[in-house]
């Protein structure tokens, strides 16, 4: 007798490929988001800065925390990550001035554990260490010059601060002050942070995981080897291990339609206007679907970074976006490998 995931659909079912969560006003952040990182990007280009798009979008990363939080939780919260992501860029360029694939890859892994732990303590919205691994990964993968140093900080920083303003605006409008929000959650305290059931797996996979993708992308000749270790880390923030492999899934597959649509778009070589702008809406599309359907965001989120990495970098759409593939399904698989080696057996029934 078939059981109820002996049908391709009903797979695809089980790990919640087709399904489209409540959409919960998604617009609102999604509108946030696109001010926040585009304000601060437009500048350095207008500047003739290209260069320093990458630190400017960084910086303006906490837009995309405590997106359902009161204003003064969202505050908080904004504040913290944005100081946060600032200090994490201005290391990924100290490691980039520094030199060295391994170092680099060190480097990554330490801020993935340290971001674990401080987003858990902290109670922030979303958990996990993604967009922190992202930026110092980034940062660090370009050789650099030390007077970057303080200038990357600057920029960052302003990015920052402009996205702390841009997630209190709400407070202009009527609707966005009566829109009903979720409270701020109280900090963790020592023995609950590192006492809770499951924090000891997550630890090490959160230092694994970027450890081991790191290293086997460089080995194997990966010119990206930060994306391996974002996809090893993207899965980590799920309920249940379950969850988490789920999300690995709509990560490939995510990664693999927005691919193709970054090819269609850079085999037309926008300019730089151009770019910013379908960057931006990459950026909306990410935040309208992440909290409805992962895999659907990354649609976005890959045109978004790989336009980006096309604004700051020179390189070959193809070779790019071939190498965003690979170090993607690399560092899922890897990542899906330590949710399982690192999960927790149910109590018996």
């Amino acid at each position: 007798m078939p059981t109820e995931l002996s049908t391709p659909r009903a797979l695809v079912r089980s790990w919640g490929l087709t399904e489209l969560r409540p959409h919960e006003h998604a617009h609102w952040a999604a509108l946030r988001a696109v001010l926040s990182v585009g304000a601060p990007i437009a500048v350095v280009l207008a500047l003739g800065r290209s260069d320093l798009t990458l630190f400017a979008s960084f910086g303006a990363f906490n837009s995309l925390y405590g997106r359902h939080s009161m204003y003064s939780s969202r505050l908080r919260m904004q504040t913290e990550t944005g100081a946060f992501m600032v200090g994490v860029v201005t290391l990924g360029v100290v490691v980039a001035a520094i030199g060295g694939t391994w170092l680099a890859i060190t480097a990554t892994a330490a801020v993935s554990v340290t971001t674990y732990l401080v987003s858990r303590w902290a109670q922030w919205a979303p958990p996990g260490a993604l967009f922190a691994v992202f930026a110092v990964g980034a940062c660090s993968s370009h050789p650099q010059e030390w007077g970057m140093v303080p200038i990357a900080l600057a920029v960052s920083a302003c990015a920052a601060l402009w996205s702390v303003l841009v997630g209190q605006s709400g407070w202009l409008f009527p609707a966005g002050r009566h829109r009903e929000k979720r409270p701020g959650k109280v900090r963790l305290g020592r023995a609950e942070l590192f006492g809770a059931q499951g924090v000891r797996g997550d630890l090490l996979a959160y230092a694994a995981g970027p450890a081991i993708a790191g290293t086997v992308a460089a080995a194997i000749g990966g010119a990206h080897p930060y994306w391996a270790m974002v996809s090893a880390v993207a899965p980590l923030t799920g309920p249940s291990s379950t969850h988490r492999v789920a999300r690995a899934l709509h990560r490939v597959w995510g990664t693999a339609a927005g691919v193709l649509l970054s090819l269609a778009i850079l085999v037309f070589d926008p300019n730089v206007v151009t770019t910013l702008v379908i960057a931006l809406l990459a950026q909306a599309w990410a935040e309208l679907f992440v909290m409805r359907n992962y895999g659907l965001a990354v649609v976005g989120i890959t045109p978004l970074a790989l336009l980006m990495q096309h604004l700051a970098v020179t390189s070959d759409p193809l070779a790019t976006s071939t190498d965003r593939l690979v170090e993607t399904a690399l560092g899922a698989a890897i990542g899906v490998a330590l949710i399982v080696a690192t999960s927790r057996p149910r109590p018996p029934a």
